[in-house]
């Protein structure tokens, strides 16, 4: 099985995301084609059921509980079990039975650089996000995205990423964008944040000059939001940084309508005065357009 790192030969490379595109269309079948369940529940709760729609430029999918639903079909498609290994898609047991690595989860896909999908992000029934992708020779989680395929249409038009936590708050954050002039690009990031490469990648398809980073949740969560704040500031003129209270998401901003959520962005203030409690984000880079004279991030 090739690992990250390994070198593989461009066959072996192809055969490898031809699966992952496979199994991201077998994962959306399953989704659009359910009646009932935890997943249609889940994604009406977080009023994100637009996704169901074919049209839907999330193309969100479900991967079956059911142990080698993903191997059957990718073997009826005669994709070889070794590839399948490679893709980081399959497990193979003690006595060489291979069977499905993900199960019972809302699948959302990864992709690199060239928008090539190589992995997947998860959502268990629980609610918890996850990359649920293992590092590969084409995957690698500090070197995709989720988002921006999603929305290059936005990017494209200058609208500011803005760093959200999970891709339940992209999802309502971009439909709300697309209602009130599509001021806003929403990409989900997980664990610690943005890597420079996703960064540079972001960077290459959006035309703005603004990104504005969303910090929710506890003092700590927020504290590892600013590790990525200077990055942004390597390739953006002007990085914004907006801290919820405790009590509010970036999803629930979005469902209190467009125009919470654009008083929240259009507020945002530069990270020059980002402070979580007394600490303030770093001392290694200015925001130009920042009224103080002294030391910025």
């Amino acid at each position: 099985m090739n690992g990250p790192g390994s070198v593989i030969t461009q066959e072996e490379r192809r055969r490898s995301l031809e699966a992952v595109v496979s199994a991201a269309q077998f994962f959306r079948g399953k989704l659009l084609r359910a009646t009932e369940g935890w997943p249609l529940d889940y994604l009406k709760e977080s009023r994100t059921e637009e996704v169901l729609s074919e049209d839907s430029p999330w193309k969100v999918g479900y991967a079956p509980e059911a142990s080698t639903s993903l191997v059957d079909h990718l073997a009826a498609q005669n994709v070889a079990y070794s590839t399948m290994e490679a893709a980081g898609l399959a497990v193979r047991a003690g006595d060489g039975s291979v069977a499905d690595r993900f199960r019972d989860q809302l699948m959302f896909v990864a992709r690199d650089a060239h928008l090539h999908p190589t992995g997947f992000i998860g959502i268990a029934s629980d609610g918890e996000v996850q990359t649920a992708s293992p590092p590969t020779a084409i995957h690698q989680a500090s070197m995709a995205l989720t988002g921006v395929e999603e929305q290059i249409d936005l990017l494209r038009g200058g609208a500011a990423p803005v760093i959200v936590d999970d891709p339940m708050d992209a999802i309502a954050m971009s439909r709300m964008s697309r209602h009130s002039g599509g001021q806003w690009a929403a990409i989900p990031v997980l664990g610690d944040g943005l890597s420079t490469a996703q960064v540079r990648m972001l960077r290459k398809f959006s035309l703005g000059d603004t990104a504005i980073v969303i910090a929710s949740g506890c003092e700590h969560r927020q504290k590892l939001t600013t590790g990525y704040l200077f990055d942004l500031a390597l390739y953006y003129d002007r990085v914004r940084a907006v801290v919820l209270p405790h009590s509010l998401t970036a999803i629930g901003a979005a469902k209190s309508g467009p125009q919470i959520i654009n008083h929240v962005l259009t507020t945002a203030r530069p990270v020059l005065t980002y402070r979580v409690g007394d600490v303030p984000t770093t001392e290694r880079a200015r925001d130009p357009e920042s009224p103080d004279d002294g030391p910025g991030l």
